[in-house]
């Protein structure tokens, strides 16, 4: 188990506790948490080593994540790459197909297809001004000037659902 401290007894009796419910917070692991943590600094210290170290594992794996979405895309790229090596070789020396024991291998023409860009420097607003139609706008609820208007008591569409959610109280570790 990877960890940023070494753990003491109690911050490996919680991350044992954690890792049998796989992470997953039920009211009797809570229980039994809050009821060890209440038996005093020592357990809140053991617990605060045991949230270091589950960030520095939820750290590594983003960046394990990054590495394999990055090798991912590498594999893609060499396959489109080779692809197009074979489509050549394919048209080039065998008429467009081959047929071996494991596979039918041939090569087709995709249809073909006009595709609109804007001139470079021009932007979605540029074009916008000038014709409406050809941009599409992303609509979205403004949520901040929603709260911003109803704390001005400023009338607003009944099309629009406010709810009041309660400060909640969360553990900072420094």
């Amino acid at each position: 188990m990877p960890s940023l401290y070494d753990l003491t007894s109690e911050g490996l009796q919680i991350f044992d506790m954690l890792e049998e419910n796989l992470g997953e917070l039920t009211p009797e692991l809570e229980e039994r948490l809050d009821k060890l943590m209440l038996e005093g600094p020592a357990r809140i210290e053991a617990a605060a080593m045991v949230v270091r170290t589950l960030e520095s594992n939820s750290a590594a794996c983003e960046m394990e994540a990054d590495r394999l979405r990055t090798r991912s895309k590498a594999f893609s790229e060499q396959a489109d790459r080779l692809k197009k090596r074979m489509t050549v070789c394919l048209d080039t020396a065998f008429n467009g197909k081959v047929k071996t024991p494991l596979f039918s291998v041939w090569t087709q023409k995709s249809a073909d297809r006009v595709v609109a860009e804007l001139v470079p420097g021009v932007t979605p607003e540029m074009l916008a001004e000038e014709r409406p139609d050809l941009v599409r706008v992303k609509m979205e609820l403004d949520r901040e000037k929603c709260v911003a208007e109803r704390k001005a008591g400023n009338p607003l569409p009944e099309l629009l659902l406010f709810e009041d959610r309660p400060a909640t109280r969360y553990v900072r570790i420094k």
